[in-house]
């Protein structure tokens, strides 16, 4: 059977999150999971969904996602799309038949998963006739599935590391129904530092006058609470006081009456914890399991957080290079940039400009006078070009003006719009008001020259011209 679709295009490769996070979070579930497109095409598929079907990954992955179901009236994927995008989840039940040939009655619970490069359903499905507590089962696992959508679309707007804690701990508090908790990770030192703490109804980690609480900083890791760091093993106690390592509580510090501690590791060594408090009646294996998963996503939302942020940082600096300080114009290093990234397919008009007279300037007024003469030239040039032009600042009182998908006519407006605006400006110094000037020579790419470092040679002849002939015009370079 041959599918209308590329297997190879997958959604890992597709968003490019740390594998770790898919196999590790999705793989171990114990009830199918499926990652399909608005066509109803797979993208993965977990080991439940492989032992399912009977069918490996390779040969699902590129599938139609109504091949797995057996219902006499085939699911309508392109309606069932619709109704998720609106509301978000679906659930329906679904005829399936086993590895046997066993018919059986399948639930699919739907969720969107969004992302910058488009939509994803996120299908846990399971058998309606294997699960026991099927209310408690469904609604921790839908939140696990939201709680992994919610990867995807917060590390796209990254937060701060204290937000992205307070969100994971409040879905951790939530999942379990904890009166309280905390997360952070392992510092420098090997302390704990909390990135999140939920209020625990202590005096003590309020911030006075405020509705925050304290951060637990550098704080060492001491009795039962502090055993998921120290052995990299999740820990339940439903009895804190009988337990052996209980240290007590401080002064003040509400009753303790169950604790859930899950260690967050990273490439298998542990950086950190999710602490929970207060479960009514306690906690169980299934609460581990959802801390787990979403302990292993926390760290992934988190990494990655901090991995935009510092690409983020390497862009700014990146772009101040590019800069001139003064004017804030783009600079000589930003039209050697773009002119590698040129094709000859986009017709520019090149733009040599010089301000008339500019060093009598600077001998007049001193140098502060002249910078700021540049900086209101550079603001009266930016008002007259279109958002897609670029004006760079080549050094001194040289200007050159790139103006893409242009002609002649279109060039020679630009130039005279500039050298008008700029003639009727009024500087001022001190008490004193002055006029000035600017020459502009134009060249045309690929027209006039095959590369745009030879375009501007050609418009600086013209702008010499210009300047032979009186100054204060504009001249079109004729070969």
């Amino acid at each position: 059977m041959t599918f209308d679709h590329d297997p190879t295009f997958n959604l890992i490769s597709m968003v490019q999150l740390p594998v770790s996070l898919w196999k590790s979070a999705l793989d171990g579930a114990s009830d199918e999971i499926y990652l399909v497109d608005q066509h109803g095409f797979i993208h993965y598929a977990n080991n439940a969904a492989v032992a399912s079907t009977g069918l490996n990954e390779a040969q699902l992955v590129g599938r139609p996602i109504a091949n797995l179901e057996t219902n006499a009236t085939p699911i309508d994927w392109t309606s069932l799309w619709a109704d998720l995008v609106r509301v978000g989840f679906v659930r329906l039940e679904v005829q399936r038949q086993d590895v046997e040939g066993n018919d059986y009655l399948a639930e699919w619970r739907i969720t969107l998963v969004r992302h910058e490069i488009g939509m994803f359903a996120l299908i846990m499905a399971s058998s309606l006739l294997k699960r026991p507590n099927v209310e408690t089962a469904d609604n921790r696992k839908t939140m696990v599935a939201n709680a992994i959508n919610q990867v995807l679309q917060d590390t796209i707007n990254p937060q701060t590391d204290n937000e992205i804690g307070e969100l994971w701990l409040k879905m951790a508090e939530d999942m379990t129904g904890s009166k309280y908790g905390f997360v952070g990770e392992i510092n420098e030192e090997g302390k704990y530092d909390a990135l999140a703490l939920s209020d625990p109804g202590w005096d003590a980690c309020r911030i006075p006058g405020t509705n925050k609480t304290k951060l637990i900083m550098n704080m060492v890791f001491r009795g039962f609470w502090g055993h998921p760091v120290t052995t990299g093993e999740s820990i339940i106690v439903n009895e804190p006081d009988q337990h052996p390592q209980s240290v007590g509580r401080p002064e003040g510090h509400p009753p303790l009456t169950a604790f859930l501690g899950v260690p967050m590791k990273h490439n298998g060594k542990v950086v950190g914890m999710f602490a929970l408090a207060n479960k009514e009646g306690g906690y169980d294996e299934e609460d581990v399991k959802c801390v787990e998963l979403l302990a292993m996503s926390f760290v992934e939302a988190l990494l990655r957080r901090r991995m935009m942020v510092r690409e983020k940082d390497l862009h700014e600096a990146r772009d101040a290079s590019l800069k001139d300080p003064l004017t804030g114009l783009y600079n000589r290093r930003f039209f050697d940039e773009f002119q590698r990234n040129l094709g000859f397919e986009k017709k520019t008009a090149v733009l040599a400009c010089d301000v008339d007279h500019f060093k009598a300037t600077n001998d007049t007024y001193g140098h502060a006078v002249g910078d700021t003469v540049l900086k209101e030239v550079a603001a009266i040039m930016m008002k007259c070009v279109r958002e897609s032009d670029y004006v760079i600042r080549i050094g001194g009182e040289e200007f050159v003006i790139l103006i893409q998908e242009s002609s002649d006519d279109v060039a020679l407006i630009t130039a005279e719009r500039i050298r008008r605006m700029l003639a009727r400006y009024v500087f001022c110094a001190a008490s004193d008001e002055f006029n000035k000037t600017i020459s502009i020579g134009i060249a045309m790419f690929p027209e006039d020259a095959d590369s745009l470092s030879g375009c501007l040679e050609l418009a600086d002849k013209a702008l010499y011209q210009a300047k032979e002939e009186g100054r204060d015009r504009v001249v079109r370079y004729v070969a």
